[in-house]
């Protein structure tokens, strides 16, 4: 039989302390309450603002490229591919395709990729900016001659005559009606 003197010895059950285990279980479902809401808004965000999500990504992109090229002083470097149009362009390789179709009286030969395929390593650079060019496995040193940007739409060849450079690189932004494109010459040795 219990006694009425043992009942009063135990503190009441609502003033205990918790145990750790139940304070870590508090944490975790929290931590996992938030991490569904923070999940649900980038999903519900990236579904009904796709251009403006992708216009983000991409000046991150940037902004990490220059960083690395002004801060951190490396140089960047592309490869030259297979030479063709849409198709060769969409094989998403890592490296840049000839396109047929821009070639023009006026316009050095231009080298495409896209942006999410290795092309947005072009969107930093500006005119000086040093690069490796990888070609049927030689490297050689470039720099930036001239840089244009025309809408994606509406432009035609003509917007690239006079181009400067012995070739050209063009990519798109991010989730904007712009490309840009790129002269390059050969670094001359002094």
């Amino acid at each position: 039989m219990v006694t009425e003197s043992a009942l009063t010895d135990a503190p009441p059950t609502d003033m205990r302390r918790p145990s750790r285990r139940r304070w870590w279980g508090r944490v975790l479902s929290w931590g996992a309450i938030v991490g569904i809401v923070l999940g649900i808004g980038a999903v519900t965000s990236t579904v009904l603002f796709p251009e403006q999500v992708e216009r983000v990504y991409g000046s991150m992109q940037k902004e990490v490229g220059a960083f690395r090229i002004d801060v951190l002083g490396e140089v960047p470097r592309v490869t030259l591919g297979a030479s063709g149009g849409l198709s060769e362009l969409n094989r998403c390789d890592g490296t840049f395709t000839e396109m047929r179709s821009y070639e023009h009286e006026g316009v050095p030969p231009i080298w495409a990729a896209h942006n999410n395929c290795g092309g947005d390593v072009v969107l930093p650079w500006r005119v000086g900016t040093e690069v490796i060019v990888v070609r049927d496995g030689e490297e050689q040193r470039f720099v930036v001659a001239d840089v244009r940007i025309t809408p994606k739409t509406w432009a035609t060849i003509d917007d690239l005559i006079g181009l400067g450079g012995e070739f050209g690189l063009q990519s798109c932004f991010y989730g904007e009606n712009r490309m840009k494109f790129i002269g390059l010459e050969p670094v001359t040795k002094e």
